[in-house]
């Protein structure tokens, strides 16, 4: 009689996995990207239903969210060199999203369950015992190898929050974050924010390199369907396939986007309230296009601005962080040298559009502030938006065939006064007894350059450019410079706003500006 009760129970668990494996659409690991663009064209083609966010979970502040922890113990994969954690909700991330996993037998939906997680005790009410996920992090065994790494934890990738995501090499802290879209991030009405509600993550090998994500995306506008290829390494790589529906039209509708932190930098005016030299999470802006590579140095505005760079079928973009050098931050905790640069690289043709750079005013650093983003000119309704991408996080950008802009300096400023540039350039290129010529001029306000001087830096294929620009008006100058030899422009393109009123924003002055949600 026990042996057919242990029998019955058997049969009503590989019924009840069978079903939930038939109900996602696989059986016997064949889920894959097309069932989750199914998913997303199916969304789009009803009305939106949005998700409230739980209330009950809104009365944690960072500090009570920060100490909530996965267990170590329930972690999935302990062996393997891949392993998965999961985030509770709480805090800003009150929304839930499911959370599968693709095995050589089906799909099955991992529970929620507060045991899993360490917890003050009275943070979460009993009655959210099985709601749900608020995102998951992969981490990777190597990382953990890179001894002498302060605070090196093994994570290469997280989803928390709308659908944002952060990835880091092997021995560097995360900064910059990505996120599946943007939806009218500078519009008459407040920025929208899609998020993921469904991810489904394949079971890796106990050895793989490689691990394989899909993302289900639900929002006002749009719906998409997304896989993400992470290799992690000394650079990490994700490799993106995305297909997005739009419900209706948008104001600005942003690819690839990401985010980051900029507040000041050496070529700016330190806030009154800060010793280090410089706080950012990346300090210029690089758009490839053409033959050209544009470097635009960051700054935090006194009002929000917004570039467009129009570019058709962009070689690539990203948000770098080239200053490795601790004494240009003297942050023992944030450590910002150690902080990856991010670079887009499209696959295929992406077609007409621009690159958009957003600077958003912040008097601390705790906000991201700086948005950028490849914005199609057209957007297909009723059909899909199909566009792949690679994303590069580590310590350096993309190979250039251009010597890089590797420092910017500036003497303090007021408006209509001059102001003293120094830049230095690096790159083989430069070595030897090529005939270099800088190139200085002013692309839009009034104003001239004067006082130009080109000399090479001692012990290294590098080069310094020291210009004066003086405005005639008080009004915002564009100053842009760059390196010749023989009639050839041999250095990226550098590209600066001498803003009417410029520096890092006074938290004495300025609300807090956020570029973010969940």
């Amino acid at each position: 009689m026990a042996r057919r009760e242990q029998l019955m129970r058997g049969l009503a668990a590989g019924l009840s996995f069978l079903a939930v494996s038939c109900a996602h659409g696989a059986v016997g690991g064949r889920f894959g990207f097309r069932a989750v663009i199914v998913r997303a064209q199916a969304l789009a083609r009803a009305a939106y239903r949005p998700d409230p966010p739980d209330p009950a979970l809104g009365h944690l502040d960072y500090r009570q969210y920060r100490s909530v922890h996965f267990r170590k113990s329930r972690t999935l994969w302990p062996h393997r060199r891949f392993s998965l954690q999961l985030f509770a909700p709480g805090y800003r991330f009150r929304r839930f999203v499911r959370i599968s996993l693709i095995g050589p037998d089906g799909v099955g939906a991992l529970p929620f369950a507060l045991r899993d997680f360490r917890y003050p005790r009275g943070t979460y009410p009993q009655r959210l015992a099985h709601a749900g996920f608020a995102g998951f992090r992969l981490l990777y065994r190597d990382y953990r190898r890179n001894a002498g790494v302060p605070g090196q934890n093994g994570q290469v990738i997280v989803f928390l929050g709308a659908s944002y995501f952060r990835v880091k090499g092997a021995r560097e802290q995360f900064g910059t974050s990505a996120r599946a879209v943007a939806v009218d991030t500078i519009a008459r009405h407040p920025e929208e924010f899609p998020r993921f509600v469904h991810f489904w993550i394949r079971t890796p090998g106990r050895d793989a390199h490689r691990a394989i994500v899909y993302g289900l995306l639900d929002g006002a506008a749009v719906t998409g369907a997304f896989r993400f290829v992470i290799v992690p390494g000394a650079s990490a790589q994700v490799r993106v396939r995305a297909r997005l529906f739009l419900r209706h039209a948008v104001a600005e509708l942003g690819l690839a986007p990401l985010s980051s932190m900029y507040m000041y930098d050496l070529i700016d005016r330190r806030p009154w309230a800060y010793l280090r030299p410089a706080v950012h999470d990346a300090e210029g802006f690089l758009l490839a296009c053409g033959r050209r590579f544009r470097w635009r140095q960051l700054a935090n505005p006194v009002k929000v601005r917004q570039f467009t760079f129009v570019c058709a079928d962009p070689r690539g973009f990203g948000l770098l962080q080239r200053d490795r050098k601790f004494a240009d931050y003297e942050s023992i905790s944030m450590r910002y040298q150690q902080r990856p640069s991010v670079w887009v690289t499209p696959r295929g043709e992406w077609g007409q559009g621009a690159v958009t750079l957003i600077e958003i005013p912040t008097p601390n650093e705790a906000n991201d502030n700086i948005v950028a983003f490849f914005r199609p000119s057209r957007e297909p309704i009723g059909r899909p938006l199909r566009f792949d991408y690679d994303m590069t996080w580590g310590r350096h950008g993309p190979p250039e065939p251009v010597a890089k802009v590797v420092q910017s300096y500036a003497t303090f400023r007021r408006p209509g006064r001059p102001v003293r540039f120094v830049i230095d350039f690096a790159g083989h290129m430069l070595a030897g007894p090529r005939p270099l010529a800088a190139h200085v001029r002013i692309a839009s306000g009034r104003g001239h350059v004067s006082a130009l001087s080109l000399r090479p830096l001692p012990g290294a294929d590098a080069w310094r450019l020291s210009f004066t620009v003086v405005p005639r008006t008080r009004k915002t100058l564009h100053v842009r410079a760059c390196l010749t030899a023989r009639g050839h422009v041999v250095s990226e393109i550098w590209d600066y706003v001498v803003a009417a009123q410029n520096g890092p924003a006074d938290a004495r002055r300025l609300p807090c500006v956020a570029v973010g949600g969940s």
